[in-house]
């Protein structure tokens, strides 16, 4: 059964979050979480609070160091790579889901906490509510970054043509995610996420969207 989360949760929500994130990082999810919204208005509009809600814990661990990841990998028999030292940008996605448990037990809900451990690399098979917090962070309104730029005006340049059902046009959205991620990697010579190229594969092959399948 999916939990419902009024505007007053969501208000304290906003307010508990203060401490884990610094000044930068906690507008940053402001804004993953005002775009999470606009992009469940149109895909998933029963569904838009639990949006603003993984938005604003996606990041609640990024200000962590590597040691303090480690520290609640091994509490939580989170696995861990064998170079974690090359690995850091990633561990706020693996440590999130473990601190909300712990932490914020209202919203103890496995699409949010899925939504969040999946946000920054993908994975193979991605619901649309883990598409939809994915690109929120990719594309929120102060990332100047020109990829960044180039996808969102790119998925809104689409979906206003509107000749195609909007299901596909996220879908194209996420593989060229994909592909500007991995092509970045490649560039800085650093290491590739598996999961990124399962859920680049993924939504290439159309195999996406398993909580609202489309034809």
């Amino acid at each position: 059964m999916k939990l419902l989360y009024s505007d007053e949760m969501l208000n304290e929500l906003r307010e508990k979050i203060r401490p884990y994130l610094k000044p930068k990082r906690y507008n940053h999810t402001l804004a993953v979480e005002e775009e999470a919204a606009r992009l469940g208005e149109i895909f998933i509009p029963d569904d838009v609070n639990r949006l603003r809600a993984a938005a604003l814990l996606h990041d609640i661990t990024k200000k962590l160091d590597l040691s303090e990841h480690l520290q609640i990998c091994s509490r939580f028999d989170i696995i861990v790579g064998d170079h974690p030292e090359k690995e850091q940008k990633l561990f706020h996605s693996k440590t999130a889901p473990a601190v909300i448990r712990e932490d914020f037990e209202g919203f103890y809900d496995e699409d949010i906490l899925s939504a969040v451990r999946w946000h920054t690399t993908g994975r193979e098979n991605m619901t649309v509510f883990e598409a939809l917090v994915y690109l929120a962070d990719y594309i929120e309104k102060t990332r100047t970054f020109e990829d960044c730029v180039i996808l969102r005006n790119y998925f809104y340049n689409e979906l206003e043509k509107g000749i195609e059902d909007p299901f596909e046009t996220l879908r194209k959205t996420m593989v060229m995610s994909f592909d500007m991620t991995i092509r970045n990697l490649m560039e800085e010579n650093g290491l590739i996420d598996l999961d990124t190229i399962s859920a680049r594969n993924s939504f290439v092959l159309k195999n996406c969207f398993t909580d609202n399948i489309k034809e």
